[in-house]
């Protein structure tokens, strides 16, 4: 699993300074050039599909068909390259359309953890869609740009972002499946992997579980009176509920978004989640339901004027906002040492956030060989800004340090 990288600094008897990263900085890495790049490799262009076969005979078993499976492939393989534990879950359904019962086959979920080093963790879930509406429900094939490659493509750009650091808590990234075929691979997941009998340890309690997000539509933003603004349907109705009021507080603190509770809905992932007693909510474009493309030949990136990446990496930005205060980063510590000659001793101090517990360690060379050897251990239970440890190195002259969360409660 990922983890944070140690900050770590050469003294050579002289005061030196080094900068960790704030919020912002880790914000920003999050562009619409990267948006994009994921986005568009997901087979959003005129005549692709993410949907399933349609034949009409229901003893004809419906499976994924046209660039489903490389679209789902290729976001297994992001997941990975992230070095998060990540895998396919594949599952089965039936649906009636009209009087025909269909059978669909060869479905995936695509999950990945990332795993936090609190011993009493909670699970915090972001997801989107991934497959696409096709011939089977309509007559016309979609590429799904916004609905929901633009979902996906936010999901991406977070656990390629938020894998490089340490959390307290546990993020579950999921690319769903047949989201157009009534929810079903986020009903399968919620089923499948959340409970309310404590006994099956290998579950998630879904007492555990702090917010689960749907991210469904996230790059339709039209000029006129509801540009730059973004709607959260909950779940429950109440604007209180806490992931709706601390993704909010997420949009506010963090982009100019105009950011609108429009009630609940059970249109996306988000629903089954509220039905098993989960805290969660659906993030979506404000102009959903008078987007032109949607579920159409046109809901394309070669669509003219239509997917607006600055918009939806301002969206995607709010909820990795949410996530680092939810899941509860842990920034690499900002470390300023002084030294003082005569004494043969330094003065290290660096950043801390409320109830951390950190690590110093020293070495005495670089070597690949090298072994850290520890210094101390520092609780900051009373939430100090700052912390300080003072080294008394004799004789040495060059000394590295490195300060590690090593957060357990």
């Amino acid at each position: 699993m990922k983890r944070c990288l140690p900050f770590v600094v050469a003294v050579l008897l002289s005061a030196m300074t080094a900068e960790g990263r704030t919020l912002e900085e880790v914000l920003a890495s999050i562009t619409p050039a990267s948006y994009e790049e994921a986005h568009t490799n997901l087979f959003v262009h005129d005549g692709m599909n993410r949907g399933f076969t349609g034949d009409l005979d229901g003893n004809i078993h419906r499976v994924p068909a046209h660039q489903h499976d490389a679209a789902r492939d290729f976001i297994l393989e992001q997941f990975e390259a992230h070095e998060l534990d990540a895998w396919l879950d594949p599952f089965w359904f039936t649906r009636f359309y009209g009087a025909v019962n269909y059978t669909y086959t060869n479905c995936n979920n695509v999950v990945a953890i990332q795993r936090g080093i609190a011993s009493n963790a909670q699970w915090f879930i972001v997801g989107a869609h991934y497959d696409s509406v096709d011939p089977g429900q309509f007559s016309q094939l979609s590429p799904g740009a916004d609905d929901n490659a633009s979902g996906v493509a936010a999901v991406l750009e977070l656990a390629r972002v938020l894998s490089d650091y340490t959390f307290r808590h546990h993020i579950v990234y999921i690319a769903f499946d047949a989201e157009e075929k009534g929810l079903k691979g986020a009903w399968h997941f919620a089923d499948t992997y959340t409970t309310n009998n404590p006994a099956l340890t290998n579950l998630i309690q879904r007492a555990d579980v702090g917010g689960v997000l749907s991210l469904d539509m996230l790059a339709y933003n039209p000029p006129g009176p509801n540009h730059n603004r973004v709607r959260i349907y909950g779940g429950s109705s109440s604007s209180n509920a806490p992931v709706q009021v601390a993704l909010r507080h997420a949009f506010l603190e963090h982009t100019e978004m105009d950011v609108v509770h429009s009630g609940s809905i059970a249109a996306s992932d988000h629903h089954p989640f509220h039905a098993r007693g989960m805290d969660a909510c659906l993030l979506i474009e404000y102009n959903v339901w008078s987007n032109p493309h949607y579920h159409r030949t046109t809901d394309s990136v070669d669509t003219p004027d239509y997917i607006d990446y600055v918009y939806a990496t301002e969206l995607t930005r709010a909820v990795a906002a949410y996530l680092m205060r939810e899941a509860e980063i842990l920034l690499p510590p900002t470390l300023s040492l002084t030294s003082t000659e005569e004494q043969d001793s330094f003065s290290l101090a660096w950043t801390a956030q409320s109830n951390a517990v950190y690590r110093v360690d020293y070495a005495d060379d670089l070597a690949p060989t090298t072994t850290w050897q520890a210094l101390t251990v520092i609780t900051n239970t009373p939430g100090d800004a700052v912390l300080y440890w003072e080294d008394h190195i004799g004789p040495v002259m060059q000394r590295y340090y490195r300060v590690e969360h090593v957060y357990e409660p």
